[in-house]
C-alpha cells in the first residue's frame, strides 16, 4: 500500500512540475491590469439574421456589409431559411457561449492596452458563415475598429458539419470554442503590424524568431490561456514538442538550416500543415509549424537572458540574428 502510494505522489509531483513549468514562462505576463478598462461591444448578426419575424430589407439596413447587394431579398430570404443551416445555427446557439467570448476578449484587450495604450477595443460581431469561412474565421478591420467572428467554425472536434464539409481533422483542432482568443490576437497583432516585417536577414532562424514574436506577444495578451491554445496544437503534440526539443534542434543545426535562407523550410517547418516535414521517420508523430514552436522558445530564452528589455523594444528589433545570440538558446537532452 505505501509503494502504491509512493508512486500515486511521484506521478502528481510529475503532473505538477509539468503545469508549474507552463506557468512560470507565463507567469512574466500577469501585470496589473485592474486600471484599465475595455467597453467591448459584442452584436450576434446570426441572431437577427435567423429571426424570421425581421424582413430582410430591415436587416439590410441595420447590417448593410452583411448580405450582397446584389443578392435579391427573395433569395436572401430562401438562403435564411436552408435547413443545414439552421440547424448550424441551432448549434452555435447550444455550443457558442456569447458572454463567455465577451469576458475572454474583454480581459484580451485590457491586457493589450497595457503594452500599446493606443489600442482601442474593436466593435465585435458575431456571424455563422455556413462553416467556409473556416481557414480565416476571424477579420479584423483597423480602419472602422470592427472585429468578425465566424462562431460557427468553432464548434468544436469532430462536428459532423465540419466533417460533412470534409475539413481535415488537423484543421479541426483549433476549430473549438478554447482557441477562439488566441485566434484573434493572432489576426489583431497581424493586422496592427507591431512586429517589424521587414527583417535584417532571411535566414530560418530570423523566420522563425518573427513567428515566435507572434506567440510571445499571445503570452502577453493572454498570460492565462494555455500553449496549447495559443499555437493550436493538441496536449499531446505540445508533449512531443517537448520532450522531442533537444532532437528538432540538433536536426537543424546537422542539416546547417540554422542560418539558411532557403525559403523551402518555411514551408517544411512554418506552414499550417498536418505535420512538420523533417522527411524522415518522425514526420508521423510531429505537429506541424515545429519551427513556429521553436521561434517561440528561443524568444522566452531571450526574456529569461534579457529581463531588463521592454517587451515592445524586443518586438521592434528586426534583427533577429542579434536576438537568437543573446537568447542562448541552447536546449538540453532530457534523459531517457
Amino acid at each position: 500500500m505505501k509503494i502504491i502510494k509512493y508512486f500515486l505522489l511521484f506521478f502528481l509531483f510529475i503532473g505538477c512540475s509539468k503545469k508549474s513549468d507552463e506557468q512560470n514562462k507565463n507567469k512574466k505576463w500577469e501585470v496589473d491590469i485592474s486600471g484599465i478598462g475595455a467597453n467591448v461591444e459584442l452584436i450576434d448578426i446570426s441572431q437577427d439574421f435567423y429571426n424570421f419575424q425581421i424582413p430582410i430589407s430591415e436587416f439590410r439596413k441595420k447590417y448593410p456589409f452583411y448580405i450582397d447587394a446584389n443578392l435579391p431579398d427573395e433569395k436572401a430570404e430562401q438562403q435564411r431559411k436552408d435547413t443545414t443551416e439552421i440547424n448550424i445555427y441551432n448549434q452555435i446557439k447550444h455550443k457558442i457561449n456569447n458572454q463567455k467570448i465577451k469576458q475572454e476578449l474583454t480581459t484580451m484587450f485590457r491586457y493589450i492596452k497595457f503594452y500599446y495604450p493606443e489600442f482601442k477595443e474593436p466593435k465585435v460581431y458575431l456571424y455563422s458563415s455556413f462553416v467556409q469561412d473556416y481557414l480565416d474565421p476571424i477579420t479584423y478591420v483597423p480602419n472602422q475598429n470592427y472585429l468578425f467572428i465566424a462562431v460557427d467554425c468553432f464548434l468544436g472536434y469532430g462536428n459532423k458539419y465540419y466533417d460533412m464539409m470534409r475539413i481535415d481533422r488537423y484543421l479541426q483542432i483549433s476549430m473549438s470554442p478554447e482557441y477562439l482568443s488566441s485566434k484573434v490576437a493572432k489576426v489583431i497583432i497581424n493586422e496592427k503590424s507591431w512586429i517589424p516585417k521587414e527583417l535584417t536577414t532571411q535566414s530560418f532562424v530570423s523566420h522563425m524568431i518573427y513567428q515566435g514574436k507572434i506567440l510571445l506577444l499571445e503570452d502577453a495578451f493572454l498570460p492565462k490561456v494555455k500553449d496549447l491554445y495559443k499555437i493550436g496544437y493538441t496536449q499531446d503534440q505540445i508533449n512531443w514538442a517537448k520532450s522531442n526539443e533537444f532532437e528538432i534542434w540538433n536536426f537543424f543545426i546537422q542539416n546547417n538550416y540554422v542560418f539558411s535562407d532557403d525559403f523551402s523550410l518555411s514551408d517544411r517547418f512554418l506552414s499550417l500543415s498536418p505535420f512538420s516535414k523533417f522527411y524522415t521517420e518522425v514526420d508521423a508523430k510531429s505537429p506541424g509549424q515545429i519551427g513556429c514552436w521553436v521561434g517561440w522558445q528561443i524568444c522566452r530564452k531571450y526574456f529569461e537572458e534579457n529581463p531588463k528589455v521592454s517587451l515592445q523594444d524586443f518586438i521592434k528589433n528586426s534583427n533577429h540574428e542579434e536576438i537568437f545570440a543573446k537568447s542562448k538558446y541552447k536546449p538540453e537532452q532530457l534523459p531517457e
